[in-house]
C-alpha cells in the first residue's frame, strides 16, 4: 500500500464527488469534536471559576476555525497507524483529571499553564490553514514560533501539560502523560515523514535543528 494519498488531477466526475464529500466530513467530524471538548472547557469554567478552563476553551475553539478553512492536502498518509497516533493524541489528553495534590505552588503551575496555552495560539496562528489531524502536508510554515522548534504546538501543550501536572499530581496523570507523549511523539515523527517528501521541508529542517524542545528533541 502506498504511504500516502494525494488527489487526482482530473478525477470523473463520481470521484470528484467522493473527494468532496470525503473532504467534508474530514472537517466537520473533528470540528465536532472540538466543541464538544470546548463545551466541556466552558462547563469546567462555570463551575470552578478557573480562567485556565476559559484560556483552553479559545485554544481548542480555534481549532474549529482552522478546520473548516484549511487547505486541502497535497499528500495524506494512509498509514493506520499514523490515523491511531493521531487519535490517540487527541483523546488520550482528555483523560487526565484535577487531583488535590500538588508538588509546586499553585500560582506556578498556572502561570505556566498559561505560557504554553498562549504559546499554543501563537504557534496555530502561524500554522494557519496548513493545521491538520492526521500527517498530511498541506504547505510549509517556517516563521514566527516555527523558527524556534519544528512542532511548536506539541511545545506549547507540552508546556501546559508539564503546568498542569505540577500542580495536579497523582499517578494517574503521570501515567496518562506518558501515554500522551507517546502518541504525540509519534504523530511528529509521521508528520515529519511525510513533509520531507518535500525539498523546502528537507531544507527548513536542516535550519531549525530540534523537532519539540530546544535543546533536547
Amino acid at each position: 500500500m502506498a504511504r500516502y494519498w494525494t488527489p487526482p488531477e482530473n478525477p470523473g466526475p463520481a470521484k470528484r464527488i467522493l473527494i468532496e464529500v470525503l473532504s467534508v466530513l474530514s472537517r466537520v467530524l473533528p470540528a465536532a469534536y472540538f466543541a464538544i471538548v470546548c463545551l466541556g472547557f466552558w462547563k469546567s469554567f462555570v463551575q470552578t471559576g478557573k480562567w485556565t478552563s476559559l484560556l483552553w476553551m479559545v485554544s481548542e475553539g480555534f481549532i474549529i476555525l482552522l478546520l473548516v478553512f484549511r487547505r486541502e492536502s497535497r499528500r495524506i498518509s494512509r498509514h493506520p497507524w499514523d490515523w491511531i497516533v493521531a487519535l490517540g493524541g487527541c483523546l488520550t489528553v482528555l483523560l487526565v483529571r484535577p487531583a488535590t495534590t500538588a508538588i509546586a505552588p499553585e500560582f506556578l503551575g498556572v502561570a505556566i499553564q498559561v505560557l504554553g496555552t498562549v504559546f499554543e495560539i501563537y504557534a496555530k496562528v502561524f500554522l494557519g490553514r496548513s493545521f491538520g489531524i492526521v500527517a498530511a502536508d498541506r504547505g510549509i510554515v517556517v516563521g514566527g514560533p516555527y523558527r524556534i522548534v519544528r512542532h511548536p504546538i506539541y511545545l506549547g501543550y507540552f508546556v501546559t501539560h508539564v503546568g498542569f501536572l505540577l500542580a495536579n499530581w497523582s499517578p494517574r496523570n503521570i501515567i496518562l502523560y506518558i501515554v500522551v507523549y507517546f502518541f504525540q511523539i509519534s504523530r511528529i515523527l509521521s508528520e515529519e515523514r511525510i513533509l520531507s517528501e518535500d525539498a523546502a521541508y528537507r531544507e527548513y529542517r536542516g535550519r531549525v535543528r530540534f523537532r519539540l524542545i530546544p535543546g533536547v528533541f
